[in-house]
Parts: C-alpha cells; sequence; structure tokens
C-alpha cells in the first residue's frame, strides 16, 4: 500500500501539468474569451457587494482592462500550485539521511530541485505557446511564472520553519 502511495504522489503534479498546457493549447480568441468572462464575473461580484452601479460600457471598459492583471495573476497561481505538487513526490522519493534536516539541506534537496523543475516547466509551456495561433511565448511570462514559484519555495520553507520550531519546544528538556 506504501509503495502504491509513492507512486501516486506523482499524479497531483502530472495533473497540474496537464491543466497548465490545456490553457496553453487555446488560441488566441479564446483564451482572451475566457479571461474577459472572468473579468465580467470578477466585476458583477464586485458589484452586487460594493454596489459599483456600472454603466455597460463602463462595466466593459473596467473588464478589458483587468485582463493583463487577472492573466498575470492566473500565471503566478498556476504555477505556485504546481511547485507545491512537485514538491510532494520530491519529499517523498527523495531519501532523508537523518530524522533531522538543517535548512540549507531541506532548500537543496526538495526546494531547489522543486524550484527548478517548475521554472523548466515554464520555459517549456512558453515554448509551447509559441506554436498555438493567436498567442506567443514570452520570457516575460515565464519570470510572471518564477513569481509563483518563489511564494510556493517560500511558503514552502515558511511552514517547515514553523514545524520545527514546534517539534523543537515539545522536544525541550524540561527544567
Amino acid at each position: 500500500m506504501k509503495k502504491i502511495l509513492r507512486y501516486l504522489s506523482v499524479v497531483p503534479a502530472v495533473l497540474m501539468l496537464l491543466f497548465i498546457f490545456r490553457f496553453s493549447a487555446q488560441d488566441g480568441p479564446t483564451s482572451g474569451s475566457l479571461s474577459y468572462r472572468v473579468c465580467c464575473a470578477l466585476l458583477s461580484f464586485a458589484d452586487r457587494v460594493f454596489s459599483l452601479e456600472l454603466s455597460a460600457s463602463a462595466f466593459a471598459s473596467r473588464a478589458e482592462s483587468m485582463q493583463f492583471f487577472v492573466r498575470k495573476a492566473a500565471h503566478i497561481t498556476e504555477y505556485f500550485l504546481l511547485t507545491l505538487c512537485i514538491f510532494l513526490p520530491l519529499r517523498i522519493w527523495l531519501p532523508r539521511k537523518s530524522g533531522f534536516e538543517t535548512g540549507t539541506l531541506f532548500l537543496l534537496r526538495y526546494l531547489l530541485p522543486a524550484f527548478l523543475l517548475s521554472v523548466i516547466c515554464a520555459g517549456a509551456d512558453e515554448f509551447h505557446q509559441s506554436f498555438v495561433p493567436g498567442r506567443c511565448g514570452t520570457p516575460v511570462d515565464v519570470l510572471v511564472d518564477s513569481v509563483g514559484i518563489l511564494l510556493a519555495c517560500t511558503a514552502l520553507a515558511l511552514f517547515r520553519a514553523r514545524s520545527n520550531r514546534k517539534h523543537s519546544t515539545r522536544n525541550a528538556p524540561s527544567e
């Protein structure tokens, strides 16, 4: 059973990559239409909560102006999640030398490979996009993706540091 769970640990990363590459395979108009619909949904929600009472033309103009930010936020979110999904099998498959790992060992053994694999996936995704009609792959998007990757690595490092502090205070000798 343990062996099956080890193999299943790779599934979230594969599914996330398929999800990302599926969106990248959409042609320009389809991708633009999707992001515009997301912006309209966000604006409709904001209108209900804050009673913005926008005219139809103002609504369309704001939705159009939001698209850039929504698309970049999607990049950051996708690669944040992908990095977490890549970290999981690394943590399960790569052996641990001892019960306690220093911060540097954790960084080199798990976070650095997760970071590098995620950046390689981002580059491959942008390269793939360069062949899709109406789309272009840009190095800037790899940098935007890297923001999500760095945020995930930071969150993982902070979570590890927090759990180490809890573990060390629980096991501290009592006076």
